[in-house]
Formats: structure tokens, sequence, C-alpha cells
């Protein structure tokens, strides 16, 4: 279906009869979607309350580019159960609207008194000629004599051919045709259409009855077949007709009469009322009808068309049946992944982390990985084409970070041309709008990024990010869901994985992990709604961890460290060991030598009784204890130095915290070695004084992958990772008892 097509058809799926707030929204939605004033005109005058001036004047005032967007249009339809493209199944929404009450007309303009006015109609007016209604019953229609004061909309009625519009009630309003060229067809203002019909013959019980707009179409019908046409007066008054009709006569044969264009809502109004429709030949202008096709082609192609009708398909369920007595000999496929485990096809999966941690680049790197077919973190990936969507960061930073993997991993970038469809969307964001009263709807934005995902058939789809793609309250589970219901119709599409990447809240970045296991900001409906979830943090040593904290479809893997080595990627940390680049292992050395000589001075002083507190920020931690020692300051370690080393040899468990008390008995917690740590510094475990620092041999071992602080955007994490096992065991808990009872201290915290 072309946009224009999916634009009438899903303005046609709304009431006319709705409150004037939503019928200007429709206005505009329809206008952005390449609507023409007419068809909004037409479907208006189904209102009970239409004014033909307020329709023009609200449609010119709409400026383009200005307001709501397509997707409001689409959004309310879908509430009256309008599916886009035949894509979502989501059950029609019951929606209250509440209508302005009908205006009275002035004296002189209602429908009685107009047609009191009136002259016979005859077959020599100049409308009648121009449809070339020959032999056309006129008895029930009438001319507005010349000189008759009544004006529309500015315009002079006078002469025009008046068609009366019958309800339930009797004379309901006036359709008045002026002759070709004199103006345009208008309803009597203040006399409501909606529900309102003109019959062209004789209905009979039983019989076959053609529904149309206009009374042009139902005469050439009546022409063609002699069965009669009820006129409707636009076609957002055709459902109301049709159902009325139905209620009155159960056995009736119905057959819708669409202008070209108008087909799928037909359709749809014939699966409600049980009808059939009788289309206009394919690739005919929009709003082509019976009429033009009798008077190029003739009668008899005309009745051809009638009598070739189509029937509605039956709508699907909305509670679909499933079948239980074959899952064993006709097994459903058990879920795919596009990421082993982390990433099922056809759905949504959250990946959460702190600003800054490097979700971004590790997100373009998998879409990378997919688009090639290569591992990711030692986890298989199935070759697919990749939309990445950037939303917060520009093109020339995702460019920047695309160059920076495709030298690390040799990768030559025309091969990634046809299958990696990155698009910027930092001037427009948001993918789904909502105030804060209302469930939300998608924008313009999302569509774009509906029609790309089907036409490069994506198996991977990551949204950057959750805080710009989302414009409604992150609190409000409602707005939340329909924001992941309609990424979800988006990995329904071509079942691809979607990812979307999200911040996490103040308290979860700031203790640097996740409070109950839950890293993500917002309704619980966040996690609710993603079938899989990731969750990455940064510790303090510059390592990453990636954990995935929910998994329905498949399996939930153990949680990965990552190294973030500098000029290179992020890795796995057992990677990051044989990782060659700026003097990685230069640096690693170094690093060893001053460990060794550190750990010796940290026992030194800890035989005098001069304590290196575990607190990075106490007053005796080991930089403010040792720095004044000459062996310390021949190393030439800074505090960062230090603080990072020590947590080094912590996680590599060659020191480790010892409670203590001091005389005067109060708590504290000091490094002590462990043998293992001993062994390193070599050191003798019974020795009472350790060599001197300076004297201490370096004990080889595998080199330190070095650390520094957040740089380009293909580097925004580093860390460091340990360089020996962690050992086992320690000094003695005699040795401890016998070093607390007789250290005293330097200073307190």
């Amino acid at each position: 279906m072309s946009d224009t097509k999916k634009a009438i058809d899903a303005l046609y799926a709304i009431p006319p009869d709705c409150d004037r707030e939503t019928w200007v929204k429709v206005a505009m939605g329809f206008h952005a979607a390449g609507g023409d004033f007419d068809t909004f005109n037409e479907w208006s005058a189904g209102a009970s309350n239409y004014d033909p001036a307020a329709a023009r004047d609200t449609w010119h005032s709409i400026k383009p580019g200005k307001g709501v967007g397509a997707g409001t249009l689409y959004h309310i339809a879908a509430e009256y159960g309008w599916l886009m493209g035949g894509t979502s199944k989501a059950p029609a929404k019951v929606v209250k609207r509440h209508a302005a009450p009908p205006r009275k007309p002035n004296p002189g303009l209602s429908p009685t008194e107009v047609w009191s006015r009136c002259n016979p109609a005859t077959k020599a007016h100049l409308y009648v000629q121009a449809k070339a209604a020959i032999g056309v019953p006129m008895g029930s229609l009438r001319v507005l004599p010349e000189g008759d004061p009544l004006r529309i909309n500015g315009q002079d009625m006078a002469g025009a051919l008046v068609v009366p519009a019958y309800g339930p009630d009797g004379l309901q309003s006036l359709q008045l045709i002026p002759p070709p060229g004199a103006g345009k067809k208008l309803n009597l203002p203040g006399a409501p259409m909606a529900g309102a019909s003109f019959t062209v013959g004789e209905v009979v019980p039983g019989g076959v009855v053609y529904l149309c707009e206009g009374i042009g179409t139902a005469w050439a019908c009546w022409q063609a077949t002699g069965h009669p046409a009820v006129v409707c007066f636009g076609w957002g008054n055709v459902a109301r007709v049709a159902a009325d009709l139905r209620q009155h006569d159960k056995t009736a044969r119905l057959v819708l009469v669409p202008d070209t264009g108008k087909e799928e809502s037909a359709f749809k109004i014939a699966a409600d009322v049980g009808a059939k429709v009788a289309c206009m030949p394919e690739g005919e202008a929009q709003n082509f009808d019976a009429n033009d096709l009798a008077q190029r082609d003739g009668f008899d192609v005309l009745v051809d068309l009638l009598n070739s009708t189509s029937e509605p398909s039956k709508p699907e369920p909305l509670l679909k049946p499933v079948s239980v007595f074959d899952v064993l000999t006709n097994p459903a496929p058990p879920p795919a992944f596009v990421w082993d485990d982390y990433l099922p096809r056809g759905v949504v999966a959250l990946w959460g982390a702190h600003g800054g941690t490097g979700k971004s680049t590790c997100a373009l790197m998998l879409a990378v990985s997919v688009v090639t077919g290569r591992p990711l973190f030692g986890v298989g990936t199935s070759p697919a084409p990749a939309v990445f969507v950037s939303l917060e960061d520009g093109a020339n930073i995702v460019r920047h970070r695309l160059a920076g993997i495709c030298r690390a991993w040799g990768i030559d970038p025309l091969s990634l041309a046809e299958r990696l469809h990155i698009v910027d969307g930092t001037e427009n964001p948001e993918l789904f709008a909502a105030d804060s009263r209302s469930a939300g709807e998608v924008t313009p934005s999302y569509v774009e990024l509906f029609r790309l995902v089907e036409n490069t058939h994506a198996g991977l789809v990551v949204v950057d990010n959750a805080s710009d793609s989302f414009g409604g309250d992150e609190i409000n589970r409602r707005q939340v869901r329909g924001f992941m219901r309609a990424l979800g119709q988006v990995a329904r599409l071509t079942d691809c994985a979607v990812c979307l990447l999200a911040h996490v809240d103040k308290t979860t970045s700031r203790n640097k992990k996740a409070e109950g296991g839950e890293g993500y900001s917002g309704s619980t409906a966040w996690h609710n709604s993603a079938r899989s979830r990731l969750f990455m943090t940064r510790g303090d040593d510059g390592l990453l961890t990636l954990e995935h904290q929910k998994s329905n479809l498949g399996k939930r893997r153990e949680p990965i460290t990552l190294a973030w080595p500098d000029g290179g990627l992020p890795m796995l940390s057992n990677d990051a060991y044989n990782f060659d680049g700026l003097n990685a292992r230069a640096q690693g050395r170094a690093d060893d030598t001053a460990a060794a000589a550190l750990l010796a001075l940290i026992a030194e002083f800890e035989s005098r009784g001069q304590f290196c507190h575990t607190g990075a920020t106490s007053r005796s931690n080991p930089y403010a204890v040792l720095n004044a020692e000459p062996a310390f300051k021949r190393l030439k370690l800074s505090k960062e130095d230090v603080k990072r080393i020590v947590t080094q040899c912590d996680r590599a468990g060659w020191i480790e915290p010892l409670d203590y008390r001091t005389p005067d008995r109060k708590p504290h917690q000091r490094w002590t070695l462990t043998k293992s740590g001993r062994d390193f510094a070599a050191m003798s475990p019974t020795s009472a004084v350790p060599v001197s620092a300076a004297e201490l041999p370096v004990v080889p071992i595998a080199p330190t992958v070095p650390t520094s602080q957040d740089g380009a955007p293909t580097r925004m994490a580093q860390g460091a990772v340990p360089t020996a096992p962690t050992g086992v065991g320690g000094v003695g808990d005699s040795a401890r008892t016998q070093a607390g009872a007789k250290g005293t201290e330097v200073c307190h915290d």
C-alpha cells in the first residue's frame, strides 16, 4: 500500500464525530502524511457537527513541518483497530470521544425550509448531463431556484441540484451540487450528515444493494444493473449506513463500491457488516469511481466489475489458539539468537550501563560482528544485516568509532557498505512521544526506522539510546510498555533482535552495581517488557563487567570481565594479556617491579608498627605512610600509581585486609602481606624483618595491561588485569596477633 493510500485508510478508520482536539490532530497528521483537503473535508462531512468553513480554515492553517506528524494519525487510527501495513495485531482500544453538540441551523437554513423553496429537478440539469444519468429517477431530487439567497462558505448555491439526506426520523440534511464549473459540492451547514443516506431505486428485502459515496456513482450502478444504490454522502459515512442496512435486513446482499484508494477501508467495513466489495480496476487514479468507469468503458464493463465482487478475508482472532497435540511430532523451532544467548530474534533486549562506560562502542562492535559473522567477547553471532540508530552521538563520532573498529580488526569498510546501516537521528531522536496523560504514540522518526528495517531485512537493530528515543515518563508503566511494544513491532517485522541501550539510575551509577540486581532506570515495565537484559559496569580498576541479568528465551550467561587496553577495543580480560599496543608489556613489567618494592615497604613498616590502612582516602593510606621513605621516593610513584598498584596486588592476592584494634580499643583495618605476596616480594615467611626494598629481585610473571583515563570515543574505558593468580593463605594467626598487640600507629583516621 502506498503512503497516500495508507493515510486515507487510517483516516477513514477514525469516526469523524470525534472531539475537536482530536479532529485537529487528525487534520495535522493527515496533512503531514501527504493527504489532500478534499479527502479530509469529505471525511469530516460525516460528522454530526460538520462545519465546512471550520474544515477549510483548519486545513489552511496547518504549516508543513510544524506540529504533530503522520505518526499521530496512525496512532489515533490504531486506537480504533486500524493495523499499520497489516503488521500490528494489537487489539483495538475502546476510546471514548465526546462529540460537540450539533449546531442548530440558522433561521431559513433548516433542511425542511430550504427543501420547501426548491423546484423539481429534471434531466436537463447540467450535473445530471455531465454524469450521463440517462433515465435515472428524478422525482426525489430538487433544484434550488435562481435568485435564492442561500450561500455556503461564500458560494452562491442558486441552481444547485439538491439531494435529500434521510435519517431515521426523516429529512436530516441536504447535499447541494452546483452545475460543473460553478463551485464545489457542499452539505447544508448545521444539519448533521452522519448516518443519513439517499437511495436510487427501490430496496427489496434480501436483494442486492450497492453502497456508494456520491449520487453519480449510485446512478451508474443503478443504470448498469437495475439494483438499488444507496448514497452515503462521503466515505466516512459508509460504515454507519451499512450497519443500519444490515440491522434492518439480515439477508440483504450488500456490496460496497469504493472509489480508488479506499479499498482497504471498504474490506474492513465489509468484514464487519457481512458485505462484498466491488473494486475499481488496478492502476486507476485516486478517487476514480464507477461513474468514471461507465462513461469511459461502457456500462457492460461496469456490469462485469459489479458482478466480480470480492469477499473480505476473515479477520484473525485477537486471541489465537495454539495447537498442543503435535508439540512432539511437529515441534516448534527453538528460539534463535543474533548474539548467542544474549540477543534473541523477534523481541527487544535492554542493555543498561552508566554513561561513559562504553556501551555505545560495544554495541557498535556488536553490529560489526553480526554483519561480518565474527564472535564478540568469545560469544558467537549469526551473520545478518544490521541497523545502528545513533540518537545521542552525531555522525562524526560514530564514524570515528567505526574507523577504530575496522583498524583494530583488519576490516575493509567497503565490505560493510551493503550490510551495516548507520543513521544519525540526533536532530529528531524521539521514536515515541507522550504527554502526561496520554498512552503515547510513535513519531515520524519511528515510521522511517520501520521502513529502513523492512527495506534492509535487518537481523539486528541497535537503538542508542532509550533516554533520547523515548519521549515520555520513564516511570509511567503504560507509556513504557507502549514504547517497548512499538519496538517489538520492529523486531517482529524481520524477525530481528532489537537492542535498546539505556542509562541506569543515579543510585546504580553511584554504587557501580545494580541494586537488587536491576540495572535499569524507571518503571519495572522496562525490565518486564525486555526478553533479555544486559548490564555493564566499570570498576575502580578500569575493568568492565558484563552481566546477563535476564533471559526469557535461553540460558543466562555467566558475567564476563572485559579490559579496555590503551589504543585498543574492549576485549576479554584474558585476551588483554596478549594485546600488543602502546608499550603494554613494558608498562606491565614496570608495574611488577614497583609492586614488589611497594610490598616490601608495606611489610617493613608493618614490622615497625607503622600500618598502611586500606581506606583510599585514609590519612594512613599507603602513599601517606610511605612517601617520606627514601626507598619509596626512588620509585617515583604518584598517588594514583600507588592506588592502582595496591588494587592490582589486592586482586592478585598478594595483600589482604587485617582487622585490629589500637591501644585505645578502636577498630581499624590495615594491609598485610599474604604468603604469595611475600614470595613475590622475595621475602622469607619466617623473617621478622624483610629484605630492603631496593634489594628485592623482580619475579618474572605475566605483564599487566596498563590503566588510563577515558579518552577518545574508541577508548572510553581501560583497565588493568591482575598479573598473577590469586594466592591463598597468609602470614599466620599467631603472627597477626603479635603484630596487632605490639604495633603502634603513626597516625589514626
